[in-house]
């Protein structure tokens, strides 16, 4: 092994503990958090803060609600690193990740509280909120994105189009069947817009087909994390979208998992374009820095 290479494995196992350290945590924070403590942790409708918005996302009432927590990260987090290991620079990544972490527990409280209190009236005072799930969202729509920026760079924009298309379409259609969002005769509808879509586009391109698959199995190893990526987004907008209570009489909140989504999404634009306008302009002469 070369010393690039050796240095390359070590700083994918310094990653791979850093994000496993979230896991860490938050299983502590659980178990060894004495429940004084915990208490003051939580946020509560009738007395809302910013930091209580931020530490009760590391809350859990139950074995089965950290252990729903822990299980989506690790599936999300592991296909986004992976994904962000196919790309020529890393830093956007990391720097979504960590926006993700600190905006996506306020910004789901925030917007959850505006709405439910403020404008609806629909929880009262006493009522408390917690849980990683806000914080998943985010990441789902880091994921989200990053998936676009992946499938862009490598494949052109209309293979882009193609992805962030394939994953709503695919969102959807499994949200009729999984929520009561959206209703059974808009579950039919989508699903004879995807079919008739995929039936034309095989009638119109079949003599296509032999290369297409062709392409597909030599880039195999580049369509993989791709495919992966969208299905863990598909299946888990299914999960986060539900409006009816979950096995443990829990009220899902669409809210919460939606503003998350969106703030992942937003954090993890706004990341790669700044990214993209520093090297546009570290490639203008005169703005390189000369040490």
């Amino acid at each position: 092994m070369s010393r690039r290479q050796g240095a390359r494995t070590s700083t994918d196992a310094m990653e791979i503990a850093i994000l496993s350290g979230v896991v860490g945590v938050l299983v502590a924070v659980h178990f060894l958090l004495p429940e004084a403590l915990r208490s003051q942790f939580l946020f509560t409708y009738g007395e809302p803060t910013v930091v209580s918005a931020w530490t009760a996302a590391i809350l859990h009432d139950s074995v089965s609600h950290l252990a729903s927590s822990v299980t989506w990260y690790a599936i999300v987090m592991a296909s986004a690193y992976a994904l962000s290991m196919t790309w020529t620079r890393r830093r956007p990544f990391w720097f979504a990740v960590v926006g993700c972490l600190v905006l996506a527990p306020p910004m789901t409280k925030l917007v959850d509280y505006w709405l439910l209190k403020v404008q609806w009236n629909l929880v009262a005072d006493a009522t408390t909120a917690r849980g990683f799930s806000g914080v998943v969202s985010a990441f789902g729509g880091l994921l989200y994105v990053s998936l676009a920026r992946t499938a862009t760079a490598r494949y052109g924009y209309d293979a882009g189009v193609a992805t962030t298309g394939t994953i709503v379409l695919g969102a959807l259609s499994a949200l009729t069947f999984t929520s009561a969002v959206l209703s059974p005769s808009v579950a039919v509808v989508l699903c004879t817009i995807v079919a008739s879509a995929i039936g034309i586009g095989i009638a119109r391109n079949r003599p296509k087909i032999p290369t297409w698959r062709a392409w597909a199995w030599s880039q195999r190893d580049g369509l993989l994390p791709i495919v992966v990526g969208c299905v863990v987004v598909v299946v888990l907008l299914s999960q986060l979208f539900q409006v009816q209570l979950d096995e443990t009489g829990r009220f899902v909140s669409v809210i919460a998992h939606g503003t998350g989504f969106a703030t992942g999404m937003i954090v993890t634009v706004l990341v790669l374009i700044a990214e993209y306008v520093g090297q546009q302009w570290t490639k203008k002469p005169g703005n390189h820095l000369v040490t």
